[in-house]
């Protein structure tokens, strides 16, 4: 089924289709038209987020806020009233981005889920466990030490990726804090940021406190130079102009770890297996640094993963059954391809499969799933792709790098030090986490930069 091509607005105080657009091709050809946000306007949407988007919000009850955006959740996902095509809007998303449609569907449901749960993600960022600050932010602690939970920043901008569209949930998340945001989504997928926008407007969130600026990338930059706080997503070409930014926090690239201490059972390497191929491998939780470690032995762990990553289904992205992603630039693949060849190592999952890596699959640029065994550490790459390497215990963490996620299977001492190590945002011990859980960090809290505690003593 081909879809009308539709025309991607700005969304800044209503929707406008400007004269100056770019059209958005996919693995079949164009997909949509989206509008270019002019960078005079960007100045003009934060400072009415920082001024009536802030005070707007401020006069909702916290419990209303949540509510608005609980009924968000619904429209987003498709359940709401009619027009909201859910159906339409991931076909566009798989065929921009070339993500399989089923997990485009997995996180679209988990950025709704994290609209409906916000309160939880809310009360774990508390510094009472409570909503109530939201609203009134004096509280006691140690019966007498009187404080107050007062916002940072009065808007928060975004520059978004196309990577998956549950990342979404945590700008949404500021929302509910009562920060207005502005956004510039990826130029890959600018259906998730306007389609979110949409559903919350028409839940009942004040039209002052979202912005979505689709443009060039200097549009994006901008709006991290004039708001007062940002977020930052991507690769490291895409996040490295604002790493030494106090004002900007950033995302990816991932690099998620496991480490592996004895010989693992069956059901763990399922675990792991999944790690590698979730999402389609474009997520910065996928597991790409596989480390073997003590009583494990790093050849076995290799197979035991290559035998079950290299069958992954292949498929259109349009079909709900596929788990490997295409790649609408074919010049991509290749020189992921070619990267990967010059990179050294064994393919492991060679011996199970027929055939190159890199195919065409239904009329698109396909790179089958890969797990090489390696003397090095690898980087991350968008497709279900993995190094296994062996470490001696006493070089982890200190050889890992930075990585966003880390799974710990068979060595307690190791994963205490994992937990010690600010390299390592996230530790599980013994598991890869089954799903995002919004009342964990996402490398930290939001409320650590939009919120700060100070004294208040009436």
């Amino acid at each position: 089924m081909v879809d009308r091509r539709p025309t991607v607005p700005v969304i800044s105080g209503g929707e406008t289709e400007t004269l100056r657009t770019t059209t958005l091709g996919g693995i079949d050809g164009p997909i949509a038209d989206v509008s270019r946000t002019p960078r005079v306007s960007v100045r003009d949407a934060v400072e009415t987020a920082r001024e009536e988007g802030f005070d707007s919000l401020r006069a909702l009850p916290v419990r209303e806020l949540l509510a608005i955006l609980g009924e968000a959740s619904l429209r987003f996902e498709g359940v709401g009233p009619p027009g909201t095509d859910a159906a339409g809007y991931e076909r566009r998303v798989a065929r921009a981005t070339g993500m399989p449609v089923g997990w485009v569907r997995v996180g679209a449901h988990w950025l709704a889920y994290g609209l409906r749960h916000a309160g939880e993600a809310l009360r774990a960022q508390s510094p009472t466990a409570d909503l109530d600050v939201y609203d009134d932010p004096a509280y006691t602690r140690e019966r007498n030490v009187g404080l107050a939970f007062a916002p940072r920043v009065r808007v928060l901008g975004a520059l978004m990726p196309g990577n998956d569209p549950g990342v979404y949930a945590w700008p949404a998340l500021a929302l509910a804090m009562k920060i207005p945001i502005v956004v510039r989504p990826s130029d890959r997928d600018p259906f998730t940021a306007v389609r979110l926008a949409r559903a919350l407007l028409d839940a009942g969130l004040p039209p002052e406190a979202i912005h979505v600026l689709p443009g060039a990338r200097s549009v994006g930059e901008t709006v991290l130079l004039e708001a007062d706080h940002g977020m930052a997503f991507g690769d490291d070409r895409a996040v490295a102009p604002f790493r030494d930014d106090p004002t900007v926090e950033t995302y990816g690239p991932g690099n998620s770890v496991a480490v592996v201490a004895r010989e693992p059972t069956d059901g763990e390497l399922d675990t792991l297996a999944r790690g590698i191929v979730r999402a389609g491998g474009r997520t910065c939780y996928n597991l790409t640094r596989i480390v073997a470690t003590g009583a494990c032995d790093a050849d076995a762990l290799a197979d035991g993963l290559a035998r079950r990553v290299a069958d992954a289904p292949i498929g259109p992205v349009e079909s709900p059954d596929a788990d490997v992603p295409a790649f609408p630039d074919p010049a991509t693949a290749e020189a992921i391809d070619d990267r990967i060849e010059a990179g050294g190592g064994t393919d492991v999952t060679a011996a199970y499969r027929e055939g190159p890596r890199r195919i065409e699959a239904h009329g698109a640029a396909v790179l089958r799933p890969t797990v090489l065994r390696i003397d090095g550490l690898v980087d991350e790459l968008p497709f279900p792709f993995a190094g296994v390497t062996r470490l001696p215990a006493k070089a982890i963490p200190g050889e890992l790098g930075r990585s966003y996620l880390g799974v710990c299977i068979g060595d307690e001492g190791v994963t205490r030090r994992l937990v010690r190590s600010p390299r390592v945002r996230k530790v599980y011990g013994g598991r890869y986490p089954a799903a995002v859980d919004l009342r964990e960090t996402h490398e930290e809290y939001l409320a650590s930069f939009l919120y700060e505690t100070t004294t208040y003593d009436p």
